[in-house]
């Protein structure tokens, strides 16, 4: 994502949510510095002119893990945000998790253990866990910023752990995103977790108009597969059928 295009975003968000910018660049740098060298080919490779699907953590996550199993879908490249990963993990390993690691970390890195990529996030509010987790990982490991990417950290565009995976697909090459357990109205799934209920309202709506905007403008083919939840402009809604 070039930083033109993304910087407007970030510094709307910054203002909406009350961010410090000054904190999401402190915690990213140490990130940089704690993170092995980036095998971004690597992660290409997975996702490059394949059929992805994102993983939210909205309250129609089982119900839409439950349809892409009985579709015979669990054969397409699995990304999972964050706290949804202890959902996907019953139905097989995610092969990527994009992660500010606000979740239940464990699972993740027991995914990671069993293969997962997992593509880490730095920002103001979470320096602590990044310090914790991150020496922890030599492998299958990428570090992602909403400040100007700069050394062995990328911005792929997105705010939160949902619309930062379907941005990370679209730059990676996805032939097709499919959106799965993004409900994004006014009912925070229990896979979210319940801290600030208020701020993450407002990231879903954060969440909704990036994801219009990556699907309009950017020209990312997303497909809504959520059973429930809001309508995402530019993303068509679309039942899962057997192949």
């Amino acid at each position: 994502m070039r930083w033109i295009l993304w910087q407007p975003w970030y510094d709307q968000i910054v203002e909406k949510l009350e961010l410090d910018k000054e904190a999401d660049y402190d915690t990213a740098k140490i990130l940089e510095e704690i993170l092995p060298e980036s095998d971004v080919t690597g992660l290409a490779e997975l996702v490059s002119d394949k059929e992805c699907i994102i993983l939210g953590a909205g309250p129609s996550l089982e119900t839409d893990l439950k349809k892409i199993e009985q579709t015979n879908n669990l054969d397409k490249v699995l990304i999972s945000a964050d706290g949804a990963t202890s959902a996907v993990i019953n139905y097989r390993n995610p092969d990527v998790i994009v992660t500010d690691l606000d979740g239940d970390v464990s699972d993740q890195l027991d995914a990671w253990n069993q293969g997962s990529w997992l593509v880490i996030h730095g920002h103001g509010d979470n320096l602590e866990k990044v310090r914790e987790i991150t020496p922890q990982l030599d492998k299958r490991v990428i570090g992602t910023t909403q400040t100007k990417a700069f050394g062995k950290l990328h911005n792929f565009g997105g705010f939160t752990d949902g619309d930062r995976a379907a941005f990370m697909a679209h730059e990676l090459g996805a032939s097709k995103i499919y959106l799965a357990g993004m409900d994004l109205g006014s009912e925070i799934g229990k896979w979210s977790g319940k801290k600030d209920e208020e701020k993450k309202l407002i990231k879903l709506e954060i969440c909704r108009e990036l994801l219009t905007w990556l699907a309009d403008e950017l020209k990312a083919n997303l497909i809504n597969l959520t059973s429930e939840g809001e309508e995402i402009p530019g993303a068509p809604k679309k039942k899962l059928t057997s192949t």
